[in-house]
């Protein structure tokens, strides 16, 4: 009989099933793709059938109960969490989005606080609440996230989050709790964020059979590959410019940061200025910032370079052309003086006597806003002053002891 199982990561409880017939014990197939919606806003989960799509669970003990959502996340910080769920399930098929699917069907978790948790299943306030499925037999419900009974400080910690929402989801995909610390299913340390892959002790009594382990174990990563199976390649990433817009003007330093949408996780992202020879500056996780870049004063056209490649190793990149310190030329007709009227700028013809843009067609292939050169003109003055920010791309998220 399924049960319900949640755990702070100490220790695990169920309760039965309510069963609603025979129709109730008959399995689902799990899709090739497992999608998970994270819904972090406020959702009212009724007692009703076991349907994420009605937003309905069906479960002994559970009363209907208006959830909170993400109390106080803001929208950088959800991106973030959904990042850190993508990133730790790599090898998996699982798609995580936070927009509800258009249809099922899908994977729920919801987010509530202590008072919701006290609403819907009362007792002792437990981070992560899921419904207990082996082998992932009836396939999809709803899991609780309570970020309310952690401690204060950490109800917006997106790593700590990410941990209880991936353990409370393993319940519904046949895991159950791992003795010890240092892996999801298990107590937090300050390299939880990962499935096991190895058999380790379950917690208490075990009451599924775990691929490739004994009674008493479970390798996570083994039973989610049997479970949902393994990642399938869904093309390269996309890479989306927030700053700076191609063809602005910059003055050093400036930033760059770029988001990159895949369907999983593991992005690695880099930067590097065209031409001018220094080696790329990396960035392996969510958001793809490079800060504090100092190119010099300019004035020069410079082009950024941002590749991106997901963990398929499909690779995209992306140009910006910038104008640093003024040093592209207004759009006009490249004559030289700014005048639009065509003239050219030494009485030749060539375009060379005022802005070197090369035969009066000043911006026209880099066009947009200023009409910055997309050419690279090299290190033209910068002597060397480039600085990628290398100390900028430490880990921007603290780790929790």
């Amino acid at each position: 009989m399924r049960a319900l199982t949640w755990s702070a990561g100490i220790g695990s409880f169920a309760l039965p099933l309510l069963l609603l017939g025979v129709s109730a014990l008959t399995p689902a197939t799990a899709a090739a793709s497992r999608v998970v919606f994270v819904n972090t806003e406020p959702v009212t989960i009724e007692a009703g059938t076991n349907d994420p799509a009605a937003d309905s669970v069906s479960v002994n003990g559970y009363t209907q109960t208006d959830f909170d959502g993400w109390v106080g996340a803001s929208d950088e910080q959800k991106q973030d969490l959904l990042a850190l769920l993508k990133d730790v399930s790599v090898p998996f098929d699982i798609i995580f989005t936070l927009e509800r699917p258009a249809m099922g069907p899908y994977d729920m978790v919801v987010f509530g606080s202590a008072e919701d948790h006290m609403s819907s299943f009362g007792g002792t306030c437990s981070v992560q609440v899921g419904l207990s499925d082996c082998g992932d037999a009836s396939g999809v419900s709803i899991a609780f996230a309570y970020w309310g009974c952690l401690a204060e400080d950490l109800h917006l910690d997106t790593e700590r989050v990410a941990f209880h929402t991936l353990g409370a989801l393993g319940y519904g995909w046949g895991l159950e709790n791992i003795a010890g610390n240092g892996q999801i299913m298990s107590s937090w340390s300050n390299s939880a964020l990962k499935f096991g892959e190895a058999c380790a002790n379950i917690n208490g009594g075990s009451g599924c059979a775990h691929a490739e382990c004994g009674m008493g174990q479970q390798n996570s990563t083994a039973d989610l590959i049997a479970n949902l199976g393994a990642r399938v390649d869904d093309g390269p990433p996309e890479i989306v410019v927030i700053e700076p817009q191609p063809g602005s003007d910059v003055t050093s330093p400036f930033d760059v940061v770029v988001e990159v949408d895949d369907g999983f996780g593991g992005i690695t992202a880099q930067l590097e200025v065209v031409g001018l020879g220094a080696p790329p500056a990396v960035d392996a996780e969510y958001p793809y910032r490079w800060s504090g870049l100092d190119l010099g004063a300019g004035p020069s056209a410079l082009t950024l370079l941002v590749t991106a490649t997901d963990a398929d190793g499909n690779e995209v990149s992306t140009e910006i052309p910038v104008c640093l310190g003024g040093g592209c030329p207004e759009p006009g007709d490249g004559d030289g003086d700014g005048d639009g009227d065509g003239d050219p700028g030494d009485g030749d013809g060539d375009g060379d006597g005022g802005g070197e843009t090369g035969g009066g067609t000043a911006g026209a292939d880099a066009g947009e806003a200023k009409g910055c050169a997309v050419e690279q003109r090299g290190a033209g003055g910068l002597g060397g002053l480039l600085v990628l920010g290398l100390v900028g791309l430490a880990r921007r998220r603290a780790q929790q002891a």
